[in-house]
């Protein structure tokens, strides 16, 4: 099985339709039927459903339909560099991230290392911790910044900053009149809570409580949308990290209250993530040497 087999099989699985993916990769649409049937008498399975005005992938279809996804990327990425080595800093960076406040820290360094290497190019891909961890592993990104990552095999973790959980408080909540920019872990107890969903959330934030167990009544991905939940008054929302500046912007009308929580005997801490087993390009390496710098 040759790359570019996997290319045209890429293109009709993403198309869903020969004449398309004909004209996306500039061939004409026999040729590329030939090299999928080929494909598929090279592997002995079946990977199109085909019928008249009908087509699907088949369980075999689906699965190489995601390893042609990374080998694909993969490839992309190692021409590209290979082609940058000896140029200097002068290459693609590819960044996966968490959201929050991260993204905002991250956007500082970015233009801080821009000012001196300006022809350097990123590629910023945001998700879940648990994403992440398996985007490094199978070398979809250079590096990642992450949260409260145990150490694992294989995965170099160079800590960046630790900060406090923010709860974010229904305006028209009583906990949201309390004095001070704090609140107390045990002030929330009456409420309903609205908690990250990465595997291990729930039990840490159980944890915390010894005087009563907390009713926990949605979980959540992104900010946005534990803000917008505590905004309609559903719940007080926590989120592990500073609230970003666009957060505290939009809570100047009164309608959400963002507060630090204390009293918490865990701390999230941000960390710099990277597979031990990959050579880096030296573009990469400057600019991680550039956060652990900023970070400090």
């Amino acid at each position: 099985m040759e790359l570019r087999h996997l290319r045209y099989f890429y293109a009709v699985a993403r198309e869903m339709n020969f004449t398309k993916a004909a004209e996306a990769l500039h061939i004409a649409q026999p040729p590329l039927s030939r090299q999928i049937r080929d494909l598929e008498e090279e592997l002995g399975v079946r990977l199109f459903i085909r019928r008249p005005h009908f087509m699907a992938l088949t369980p075999e279809g689906e699965l190489l339909k995601q390893y042609a996804a990374q080998i694909l990327d993969l490839a992309d990425k190692a021409a590209e560099n290979v082609r940058e080595i000896g140029r200097g800093l002068n290459g693609t960076i590819n960044i996966s991230t968490i959201e929050g406040r991260t993204l905002q820290v991250l956007s500082e360094w970015i233009a801080s290392f821009s000012a001196q290497h300006p022809a350097v190019r990123y590629n910023i891909w945001t998700g879940g911790t648990d994403e992440i961890m398996i985007r490094i592993r199978n070398g979809l990104c250079d590096f990642a910044i992450a949260q409260d990552v145990r150490e694992t095999p294989g995965i170099c973790c160079e800590s960046l900053f630790i900060e406090n959980w923010t709860a974010l408080i229904p305006g028209d909540y009583a906990a949201a009149a309390l004095t001070g920019e704090t609140i107390e872990k045990d002030e929330l107890l009456p409420y309903e809570l609205i908690i990250p969903m990465r595997t291990g959330r729930q039990e840490e934030i159980l944890s915390w409580f010894t005087e009563g167990k907390p009713r926990i009544r949605c979980r959540f991905t992104h900010v946005m949308t534990a803000y917008e939940l505590a905004r309609q008054s559903m719940g007080i929302a926590i989120f592990p990290g500073t609230a970003p500046d666009f957060l505290q912007a939009q809570s100047r009308d009164g309608r959400v209250v963002l507060k630090a929580l204390s009293g918490v005997p865990t701390r999230p801490e941000y960390v710099l993530l990277y597979s031990e087993d990959r050579t880096l390009p030296n573009v990469v390496q400057q600019f991680m040497e550039h956060i652990l710098e900023s970070a400090r």
